[in-house]
């Protein structure tokens, strides 16, 4: 009958749709690019040379621009902010959405970056890159926990694992941590073969001996940022540290930029232009006739900005800083010799602290203007009577646009900072909010705070 003629039919139809499909499967690579869906410009393996320069960048980019410098930088009343969000943060308003970009080009481009290339040169048996990699970790991870105190590291990056809510390391396991991968640095970078070599790298070139120095001198910042805690023996082992680490200007570690990859407070400042230089700051180097103003101020004349005053009209940042190929520094031999003259004159050492204080404006002088200025050096630096102030607010001065002044003003109090017209704190804050990805994503571990709480060794 008809039913029975169109189930037939419709069974012949079904039979025949299903070998037309298989046909079809069974003889779709011979015409379909099976690489159709994948992004040339996103590889799924990237080699070192390649890897290396975009974690140097990040780091210098991240950690010593817009997201970090510039607000800290604020605080210590070296910038001013006038507007916008600059504007907010002047008046030590921070929040948790602020950092987000901080937090999480921490933990992508610098650290997960840094351990997969660690792990390409273990499998290489890449001893020189492996250092290379352990001196950035622990230099990001030195910056990152003086901003932010306990942060997730020896619990992360095991997403395969399927640990996506990583528990918090203390800070004291952090600065831990941070030691133990300088130590095993410096034994990797020393082996006197590679079967590699450094390849791609834009701060030192593939120098191994001057990352060694890196190294050192980024023992003997954190060695010393133990003061509060270890006393004496912070001293004592920052200077043991030093004297391993950068012998003159030529070693400095700092990241290039140029006109295709623009620094980072160039960009801002073209894009957004709501900071000025600090009235602080100003006052501090014009008291002194200091030859670095014409190269940390655009305009000297305008002066500073006083804090919180929303001063559009004073100077914005110099070439020093803000040029499009301003490198960043993460460190410099400046740094290095204030921490000994610090680490001298705390242990009662005077004629080395003297020594090692004199050579450390010398050198930012030097780096920052070209020239040695010699005759205002004698004037007004050689011979000084130090104090512990005297060499903090030299230092200060030394490392604008970088992250050591905050971290600095916290351990020692100096300089002595008033608080900001219209501030929204008694207090100037000593601590960074942890990223709302973070509270988002994994608040059953994020502790709580607030800015104005101490870190681990700011008690």
């Amino acid at each position: 009958n008809n039913i029975m003629k169109r189930n037939i039919y419709n069974i012949f139809k079904s039979v025949g749709l299903v070998i037309i499909l298989v046909i079809f499967l069974s003889s779709c690579d011979k015409w379909i690019d099976t690489e159709i869906n994948i992004d040339p410009d996103s590889p799924a393996d990237v080699p070192m040379n390649l890897l290396l320069p975009s974690i140097e960048q990040s780091i210098g980019y991240n950690m010593l621009g817009n997201n970090a410098v510039r607000t800290n930088n604020i605080w210590m009343q070296l910038f001013d902010g006038v507007d916008r969000q600059s504007f907010t943060e002047a008046r030590y308003q921070l929040t948790p959405a602020d950092v987000n970009n901080l937090w999480n080009s921490m933990y992508t481009g610098m650290f997960m970056d840094a351990k997969v290339f660690i792990n390409k040169a273990e499998a290489e048996e890449s001893l020189h890159n492996s250092g290379v990699g352990k001196v950035l970790i622990a230099t990001t991870l030195g910056m990152g926990t003086d901003l932010f105190g306990d942060m997730p590291f020896s619990d992360a990056f095991r997403g395969g694992e399927n640990v996506l809510t990583p528990a918090f390391d203390s800070q004291q396991e952090i600065y831990a941590t941070i030691f133990r991968y300088l130590d095993e640095a410096v034994t990797e970078l020393g082996a006197a073969n590679d079967p590699v070599g450094i390849g791609g790298d834009v701060i030192y070139n593939g120098n191994a001996g001057k990352w060694i120095k890196a190294a050192g001198s980024i023992k003997a910042r954190h060695k010393l940022q133990l003061s509060k805690v270890n006393g004496n023996t912070a001293y004592t082992e920052a200077l043991a540290a030093a004297n391993t680490g950068f012998t003159s200007n030529a070693d400095d570690f700092e990241v290039p930029f140029e006109s295709a990859n623009q620094n980072p407070i160039f960009q801002f400042v073209e894009q957004r232009g709501d900071i000025r230089m600090g009235k602080t700051l100003y006052d501090m180097m014009e008291a002194q006739d200091d030859p670095r103003i014409p190269f940390y101020f655009d305009d000297p004349a305008s002066g500073g900005s006083a804090p919180g005053s929303e001063n559009g009209n004073a100077s914005l940042p110099g070439n020093y800083n803000a040029s499009e190929d301003s490198p960043t520094v993460l460190m410099s031999y400046a740094e290095l010799k204030f921490i000994q003259a610090e680490c001298y004159f705390m242990l009662g050492q005077s004629a080395n602290a003297q020594t090692a204080f004199e050579a450390a404006v010398a050198a930012s002088v030097l780096r920052v203007t070209g020239s040695a200025n010699t005759a205002w050096l004698a004037a007004n630096i050689n011979g000084t009577a130090l104090t512990l102030q005297k060499i903090i607010e030299q230092k200060y001065i030394a490392l604008y646009s970088t992250n050591q002044p905050y971290a600095d003003w916290r351990r020692t109090g100096f300089p002595v900072l008033g608080l900001a017209d219209g501030a929204k704190l008694n207090e100037i804050p000593r601590r960074f909010p942890y990223a709302q990805s973070e509270i988002t994503y994994n608040g059953a571990n994020v502790p709580a705070v607030v800015i104005t709480d101490r870190l681990w060794w700011d008690n």
